[in-house]
């Protein structure tokens, strides 16, 4: 079957690394030998210095920050205790730590993505922390969101570390030139405002989407009331093809409109638009995003006229998806009482609100006001993050990620109507969520 552009390739998870890697009997040793160490309570500091290797796919400022202001104030918290930071690309660094625990030499501390966690989990790679004795405390004030993305299976296997979550950018100009004073609060409003700033013969688009991945679209099903999955994340079935999630496809199929509508061409891979390379030109008026685009925006010259707010609300409220990373705990690591205070020390407000300064924003509550006063942007997306939701929390993400994004360009491209393309796509995505793909 054709498709617009070559089919993505369906996600290989970390179960298939793992097995590929031989982590499984690394997973089934490390398991029995935390569980004696550590047991209900925390393992033993070690008696004699102790170097911890912290893993991670951390950039620019936040190495610098990371070794020159971090790991240096926790060292003399804790003398004795030394901490080795190594920064990989992001698009190593979950291959790299599964070969070094499938070896037996996992890094003792590894900062993951969020959509890897469940997966380390299921894989028996991070130690559950949810037993701990100081585990309560630590996530007391943790923001939903990222609290949840830290679970598998009603324990937590990871703590939440930063986090972030999208929001309506709008175009101050494109607004003004057509006599429109606010952006939109509703998504009946969104839709008005996109057709009035769409201008085919200057080829400006009311709306940028970005992909038809579940982040990008996510805001839309959820604010229109949909779902991907069923509440424990076994079934799709019901939920991807029903519903608020058949509204909000039809939607953005209506708005794309075969290329001729109010949604631009970033919504379809392989035109290579971008909401966030073209919005500053005013070619997109509204497009959502993150807080990384905001110091993007700022270098340009001139600095475009632009206004974030949150996600326009439909009837299932105002939501987008919770991003960012957790911490995990190697449960095959050599030091890991050591290990495990450092992890909470990458919690505290001191680590939280310094990292917020170089935008990495905290995955707790009460370090929102402190970051918003060190950068005021972040004021939108915190307020967001109160009702973010999370993508699937499942080891096969990727997969019904996948198979959700296929589907719905299937759809865009006039080949699949939007009720049968989304019931394949929940069918595939069952079968994924079952270890069945």
């Amino acid at each position: 079957m054709n498709v617009l552009r070559k089919k993505r390739a369906r996600s290989l998870s970390v179960a298939a690394l793992c097995a590929a890697l031989g982590c499984g009997a690394f997973a089934v040793a490390a398991a029995g030998t935390s569980a004696a160490a550590v047991g209900n309570s925390h393992a033993s500091r070690a008696s004699s210095p102790v170097t911890l290797k912290f893993w991670n796919a951390y950039t620019g400022t936040q190495i610098t920050t990371m070794e020159n202001v971090i790991i240096p104030r926790f060292e003399k918290l804790n003398p004795g205790i030394k901490v080795v930071n190594t920064s990989f690309p992001y698009a190593d660094l979950l291959s790299k730590y599964l070969a070094a625990a499938a070896a037996g030499d996992p890094p003792d501390v590894f900062r993951t993505d969020i959509a890897w966690t469940a997966e380390l989990a299921a894989d028996g790679v991070a130690l559950e922390v949810s037993n701990l004795p100081w585990y309560k405390a630590t996530v007391a004030d943790a923001l939903p969101g990222p609290l949840q993305t830290t679970m598998y299976k009603g324990k937590a296997y990871s703590l939440p570390l930063d986090t972030n979550t999208i929001a309506l950018f709008w175009n101050k100009t494109d607004f003004a030139a057509a006599g429109i004073k606010s952006p939109p609060t509703t998504i009946t409003q969104l839709i008005t405002d996109a057709k009035a700033m769409t201008i085919p013969s200057k080829d400006q688009y009311g709306l940028g989407v970005d992909s038809t991945d579940i982040w990008d679209v996510s805001p839309y099903i959820w604010s229109e009331g949909g779902a991907f999955t069923n509440p424990s994340y076994t079934r799709a079935s019901g939920y991807m093809d029903d519903g608020g999630t058949i509204a909000a496809v039809k939607m953005l199929v209506e708005g794309y409109n075969g290329g001729h509508g109010y949604i631009g061409p970033d919504i379809i891979s392989t035109t290579g638009d971008s909401g966030e390379a073209e919005f500053p030109s005013g070619k997109y008026a509204m497009y959502i995003d993150g807080p990384w685009a905001v110091p993007t925006f700022q270098a340009l010259k001139p600095v475009p006229s632009y206004g974030i707010v949150p996600m326009p609300a439909g009837p299932g409220g105002s939501h987008t998806p919770t991003g960012g990373e957790d911490v995990v705990v190697s449960a095959g690591g050599k030091n890991i009482a050591d290990a495990e205070l450092f992890a909470q020390f990458l919690d505290s407000p001191f680590s939280q609100v310094t990292m917020a300064s170089i935008g990495q924003m905290s995955a707790f509550a009460n370090d929102a006001s402190a970051e918003v006063k060190t950068t005021p942007y972040y004021k939108v997306f915190t307020q967001a993050l109160l009702n973010a939701y999370v993508r699937p929390v499942s080891q096969y993400y990727g997969l019904v990620d996948t198979d959700f994004s296929n589907a719905f360009e299937e759809i865009l491209a006039g080949k699949e109507t939007v009720t049968a393309g989304m019931e394949t796509a929940a069918a595939e995505s069952n079968n994924a969520l079952a270890g069945r793909s």
